[in-house]
């Protein structure tokens, strides 16, 4: 779905090295988003500030319509970066998640999160940020409940040493009466090295390892690469993608492979240089386990 229109930006970019969730954000957005079934998705602007979606799924695994609204301010903190950001979506069912994103001046930024299923509350999480130009610290609490004494408390800080390289430490405490020993805590330091044509990011804890790489090979040519690992669950893999892109032909094309033999691809096809519509196809193959799902959509909007 495409991002709503933002007010005409003024700010100056900000130095700041963004968030510790966003290290490896670079390489997964070349990761294909796959889906499952027939799915139409109508996108409507009502105003500069304001745009409604409504989608029809029809796949094995959800079947239904869902009513979507986003909302952005005002506030201008950068290029195409306006608050408070407001959006949010509903089935039929009334199941909803909600998400408010705000920035209060230019060094605090909080995030709110809450989902409802079935008529109750099914996990809610505040984050809460500090940003300046040398580093962003922030902390989340995740699915609180003072009743039985249970939920996540994650703290992370994000540096840059350099124009280039930036490092950073996460620390994340899983409480609660079924947690073993009452809780369970991980600490996990990062660090991540950017230039204008390739990033690569490591997060590294007791336990586990993640590495991404992305390459901007071309204008129109992406590469990805995902390595994670967990001692604990015993498992690797490697997971390697690209984006190609033909503007004169409206194309997007999105594929990856992993380790586990999964092949999987979403195309995408602007057919109509004058009318907004776009056609989607995806596909995902599992050649170990002969699993697959093939999925079609319309965006109109």
């Amino acid at each position: 779905m495409s991002e709503p229109a933002a007010p005409p930006p003024s700010a100056p970019p900000s130095r700041n090295p963004g968030s510790y969730d966003e290290l490896h954000r670079r390489a997964q957005d070349v990761f294909p988003m796959v889906f499952e079934g027939c799915r139409v998705a109508v996108q409507k602007g009502l105003s500069q500030h304001f745009q409604v979606s409504h989608t029809l799924n029809i796949s094995p695994n959800m079947t239904g319509y869902k009513f979507g609204a986003t909302y952005v301010g005002s506030n201008v903190q950068g290029p195409g970066e306006a608050y408070p950001v407001i959006l949010g979506d509903t089935d039929a069912s009334g199941n909803t998640t909600a998400t408010i994103l705000h920035q209060f001046g230019p060094k605090w930024r909080t995030k709110l999160q809450a989902q409802v299923q079935k008529g109750e509350i099914a996990g809610a999480q505040g984050s809460f940020e500090r940003r300046t130009d040398l580093y962003t610290a922030g902390i989340t609490l995740a699915n609180t409940n003072i009743l039985n004494d249970s939920g996540v408390f994650v703290a992370q800080y994000l540096r840059k040493l350099t124009d280039k390289f930036d490092v950073g430490i996460e620390y994340m405490n899983s409480y609660g009466p079924r947690m073993p020993g009452g809780c369970f805590s991980v600490v996990t330091t990062a660090a991540r090295y950017t230039t204008p044509n390739w990033v690569g990011a490591v997060a590294i804890s007791k336990a586990s390892l993640h590495a991404s790489y992305f390459h901007k090979q071309a204008a129109n040519l992406a590469f990805g690469i995902e390595f994670t690992a967990n001692a604990m669950h015993g498992d690797a893999v490697t997971t390697v993608a690209y984006q190609a892109e033909l503007p004169d032909e409206g194309v997007t094309f999105r594929a990856s492979v992993d380790t586990n033999w999964t092949v999987a691809g979403v195309l995408e096809k602007r057919l109509s240089q004058t009318l907004p519509f776009t056609l989607a196809l995806s596909g995902m193959l599992n050649h170990q386990k002969n699993a697959g799902k093939f999925g079609m959509g319309l965006i109109i909007g």
